[in-house]
């Protein structure tokens, strides 16, 4: 029997048990921490498409576009989703000078070798497309594609370096990063207070600005959201970005890339695509309609379309 086809916006609660959509689980461990993979139990091939979620996410992220595919029938190959260090089931190192994107990527790569995989077509969420692109510019042999749900790039590079001048490029995300900040400081309170915001009601539109409709938001994406703010992993995903070479680094990707964001995207600005377009002008760049910053949640049927995904292709990155 034909699986309907999710539609509207946020058609599709996360799931939280890997075995429910089929998905085995590894855990790898590094001196940065763990990497959980929820994976394909059977391998079918060295390539895989490797799910990268942003902070304050986890993933589960990726269930409902991960549903959808499935409902319409497009084949995603190897799937291997990840929770990344300090993020879900994964534990972050209490050592700041390991907290790097190299240290990150590494440990992606060294759980996709794990598993047997040498070729990856790579998809973040937020951070996740920021460690997509570092991955592709390390490691082009490896790195057969990247698709990028809202990410992280330059407006929150600029907003991390220089908070008060670039205030007003990306405020919310600027207000969201200094809270986590001074949570961070107050040790295993910070989180407590973050779910005691949410046990009262407040948590949801505290945090309506990552998402275009946030009454509407699957009731498992806001529990999602108030168990993922974690205010000293937030701190840390912020900071690997201070400092980091982007034009440099991302010029030299000669994969395919593909990036996406909502028209209402609170962290990520059309100059952000712009920009990313004069340094790779082969990328395809997308804005979703009616969207947030959580496209793979809020409308995941758009978001397999501007990744190149459709019904008969298993990917087309390069149209």
């Amino acid at each position: 029997m034909a699986r309907a086809v999710p539609d509207g916006y946020g058609p599709l609660e996360l799931v939280t048990d890997a075995a429910t959509l089929g998905l085995a689980i590894t855990t790898v461990s590094s001196s940065l921490g763990t990497c959980v993979a929820r994976h394909t139990p059977q391998r079918s091939s060295v390539r895989a498409t490797i799910f990268l979620h942003g902070a304050a996410g986890s993933w589960t992220t990726w269930t409902p576009l991960l549903q959808t595919a499935t409902a319409l029938g497009i084949e995603l190959g190897d799937a291997v989703v990840l929770d990344l260090p300090g993020w879900g089931d994964a534990v972050l190192s209490d050592d700041r000078s390991d907290h790097t994107v190299l240290a990150i990527c590494t440990l992606v790569k060294e759980v996709a070798e794990q598993l047997g995989y040498t070729e990856w077509d790579l998809v973040g969420h937020s951070l996740g497309g920021f460690v997509a692109l570092h991955m592709a510019s390390i490691w082009p042999q490896c790195v057969l594609s990247v698709g990028m749900v809202s990410g992280t790039t330059f407006s929150v590079m600029h907003s991390v370096e220089h908070p008060f001048r670039r205030f007003g490029e990306l405020p919310g995300f600027t207000m969201l990063w200094r809270v986590m900040q001074f949570l961070a400081m107050l040790g295993s309170a910070g989180p407590a207070i973050v779910r005691g915001i949410q046990r009262v009601g407040l948590l949801r539109p505290a945090t309506f600005p990552l998402f275009r409709h946030w009454r509407r938001v699957p009731k498992s994406q806001a529990a999602a959201l108030a168990r993922e703010i974690r205010p000293r992993s937030f701190a840390a995903a912020a900071e690997v970005t201070r400092g980091y070479d982007a034009d440099g680094m991302w010029a030299s990707i000669e994969c395919p890339v593909r990036a996406t964001k909502g028209d209402r995207d609170v962290f990520v600005t059309q100059e952000d695509l712009d920009h990313l377009g004069r340094l790779l002008p082969d990328s395809v760049r997308t804005v979703v309609s009616d969207c947030g910053h959580f496209g793979a949640v809020e409308r995941p049927v758009e978001t397999l379309v501007a990744l190149g995904y459709s019904l008969t292709l298993r990917r087309d990155p390069a149209s």
